[in-house]
């Protein structure tokens, strides 16, 4: 049988620092990644860390891409992919990854507000991860771990609580998990 890629998707509240950072590390082992946030409000890295560009998940890219610009175009040219809102995605994932408890409980409650069409099953598994620049950066290594563990096994369903319940003694954290439909 072929060996299929994950398709993943990491999501925090903001989009900002812990899924973007997940983002970053899993996309560069090669994953197929998308990043979220959940909240009403996608926040951007700013010029400090306390002072974040914040905008509405609804603000065109354009207007956001323009507005960055002319705060400093050195400083947000090098930065990674565009913000989005999980809850508008419309793309079917393999594992969602949520890094906080609050926002796993916002994908569940999302996916499971829906119509389920194809019946196929996604992992949504909960790393909590503190919203800070050491913590995001631990959290994306201990996610991209879990992914390239969960890719060898093939089949999610015959192992995934073996898997998680390691995780947990390895790292010393607590997991979540659920299987929804779409």
């Amino acid at each position: 049988m072929p060996f299929l890629p994950l398709r993943l998707a990491v999501v925090c509240s903001s989009n900002q620092n812990r899924s973007m950072e997940a983002h970053n590390i899993l996309s560069k082992r090669g994953f197929s990644i998308l990043s979220f946030g959940t909240g009403t409000n996608m926040k951007l890295p700013g010029p400090a860390r306390d002072r974040p560009n914040v905008y509405d998940f609804r603000a065109m890219y354009d207007d956001v891409y323009k507005d960055l610009l002319r705060k400093d175009k050195e400083l947000y040219m090098q930065n990674g992919p565009r913000p989005e809102r999980f809850q508008e995605c419309k793309d079917l994932f393999d594992l969602i990854l949520t890094c906080e408890e609050r926002v796993y409980d916002q994908v569940v409650e999302d996916m499971n507000s829906g119509e389920q069409e194809t019946c196929q099953p996604v992992h949504v598994i909960n790393v909590n991860i503190l919203d800070t620049n050491k913590e995001a950066t631990l959290g994306a290594f201990l996610i991209c771990d879990l992914c390239q563990c969960v890719q060898l096994m093939g089949d999610m369903e015959d192992g995934i609580g073996e898997l998680l319940q390691a995780f947990e003694e390895k790292s010393g954290r607590s997991f979540l998990h659920t299987v929804c439909f779409y």
